[in-house]
């Protein structure tokens, strides 16, 4: 294994700190707020940083990230966008205790006005951050259900979309939707996309949140993923999919199942 360089060392510290940079600041910010003060703010084009949709740093640092969120979250409530910035904390691992506790809290009170006022890409993604990091096992298997539902609704989505013929071995690969597809993501409803051919990790981080469920019933998980692979080696829209991607890093099927 080739050892690190000094510089290569400066680089991954300097990328690690930006990507948490001004964290405590941001939370601050919010936490000088209350929960009605946030909902009666309505973020507009007014609050939002013009600049920072067009300015691409080398490093995209915290700051950054969160003003080009921001302008997802125009017409919506701060407390919206407070959400997502928890769980952009969350996923940059900055003090993990600490942002969940705010973040478990906040569905624990408003539950009810977060179900009614986020998106659903922003509810699946707050069932994503409750199975990545909550102790209750029974909570995430329960959350599984969502993240299974809409990345199964997303992929026959997606096929429907590209309208490809049901036998996926002789579809044509070169037309015009994957190719749409494969440049970005494209909007389906309410914040969701179709899967993005080529690179989606969605499915990848499926299968790995149905693994963390090992340690707890073998083999109930056992007989999950066996069902799982068996959709990706039949015809399904998993099947197509899986044909049109090419990336070995979001891969989410076994090339050992039979």
């Amino acid at each position: 294994m080739t050892a690190t360089t000094g510089w290569q060392r400066k680089v991954v510290l300097l990328f690690k700190s930006e990507r948490t940079l001004n964290a405590k600041k941001i939370i601050n910010t919010f936490n000088d707020k209350s929960i009605d003060e946030m909902k009666a703010t309505i973020i507009t084009e007014q609050s939002c940083d013009a600049t920072a949709l067009t300015h691409k740093p080398k490093v995209k640092d915290l700051q950054t990230h969160l003003e080009n969120l921001k302008h997802q979250f125009i017409g919506r409530s701060e407390l919206c966008f407070y959400h997502a910035a928890l769980v952009v904390l969350l996923r940059r691992k900055y003090k993990v205790e600490e942002i969940y506790s705010y973040f478990e809290q906040l569905w624990i009170t408003e539950h009810e006005y977060l179900l009614n006022h986020l998106s659903l890409r922003w509810v699946v993604s707050a069932c994503d951050t409750f199975i990545d990091h909550t102790k209750d096992s029974v909570r995430a298997a329960i959350l599984m259900n969502v993240i299974t539902l809409m990345n199964t609704l997303r992929v026959y989505e997606t096929k429907y979309f590209l309208k490809l013929p049901t036998n996926s071995e002789s579809m044509p690969l070169i037309d015009d939707k994957v190719t749409l597809l494969y440049c970005g993501d494209m909007p389906l409803y309410d914040g969701l996309t179709y899967f993005r051919i080529g690179t989606d990790d969605s499915l990848k981080n499926m299968r790995s949140r149905y693994e963390t469920f090992d340690n707890i019933d073998k083999l109930a998980t056992t007989i999950l993923l066996s069902v799982f692979d068996k959709l990706q080696n039949n015809n399904s829209a998993f099947a197509t999919l899986r044909l049109l991607h090419n990336s070995g890093k979001s891969k989410w099927w076994s090339d050992t199942h039979p």
